[in-house]
């Protein structure tokens, strides 16, 4: 029997920093595994469809639900969140007393000191650590390059966090290397997402965020500057990151599928492909 199941789902977070304690790595993540087993799940990201409900009819939603954030969108919903899902870029330095946990991957390998670039960033908000431990840290296996990533390559199941408990395998994009393996281990049935946009860039090669609009939510932590051009975020192939992640929409909907996770969004403003379930339940009432 599946003991997390014995626990209310909002207390399971309490439960897990509880046996967590004092464990490795490894320990831990095999501790989460099918923390939230065939629950229903929220979760949020950082697109502008974020602010489009009113945050109660969004909390409202949420209950009874697990409930995922990813980098600043915890901040929004610091009560109701479950787990916050970040990496080094476009993040906060959550406080150490806080409702939730924190599950993070640094960008370098998990053995090796993490490194963050310099150019890509405002450098009053340069940080290779986080001021408070993360419950989870994560590596980074970047010796993939963009052409043998999880979306390029297929490796889905690879990097599971079954068979890939060190260091996430370069996605591109945390999406595609640590949220859907996160929310694939915890065994949840459906999920629910907000935020969730689609990395469309503009003429400029920007990408808009919640926090354009909600300005108090900005990062903290490696603010990645308004002066970088993202379509220049490439490694080893012509494409960018977020063409990579564009195209790989529905093989990242395949891989929950095949773990029996059902997906959908809650937004009419995202630009993820039609192939993934819409839900418009929130612009109801």
């Amino acid at each position: 029997m599946n003991k997390w199941l014995t626990i209310p789902i909002k207390e399971r977070k309490l439960m897990f920093r509880k046996l967590g304690k004092n464990r490795t790595r490894q320990q831990k993540t095999k501790l989460f595994k099918n923390m939230f087993q065939g629950s229903e799940s929220v979760c949020f990201l950082t697109g502008v469809s974020l602010n489009e409900f009113p945050t109660d009819k969004i909390e409202k939603f949420c209950e009874n639900k697990a409930v995922f954030a990813v980098k600043t969108a915890a901040q929004k919903f610091p009560n109701i969140v479950d787990i916050c899902i970040t990496n080094s870029y476009n993040t906060f330095h959550f406080p150490e007393d806080r409702n939730y946990l924190v599950f993070a991957r640094q960008d370098m390998p998990i053995n090796q000191p993490n490194w963050v670039n310099l150019d890509l960033i405002k450098r009053e908000t340069y940080s290779l650590k986080f001021k408070n431990s993360p419950d989870i840290l994560w590596g980074s296996d970047i010796s993939c390059g963009h052409s043998r990533s999880v979306c390029k390559a297929n490796r889905w199941h690879e990097n599971s966090l079954d068979n890939n408990p060190d260091n996430r395998i370069l996605g591109p994009g945390i999406m595609f290397d640590t949220v859907a393996a996160v929310m694939a281990h915890t065994g949840v049935k459906l999920i629910s997402f907000l935020g969730w946009d689609g990395s469309r860039l503009n003429e400029e090669g920007k990408i808009k965020h919640f926090y354009d609009i909600e300005t108090d939510y900005k990062p903290t932590m490696n603010y990645v500057s308004d002066d970088f051009d993202m379509k220049n975020l490439k490694a080893d192939l012509t494409e960018h990151e977020q063409e990579i992640g564009q195209k790989s929409e529905i093989d990242l909907t395949n891989y929950l599928k095949s773990n029996n996770i059902n997906i959908e969004i809650l937004s009419k403003m995202s630009n993820i492909n039609s192939y993934v379930d819409r839900n418009f339940v929130l612009y109801k009432g």
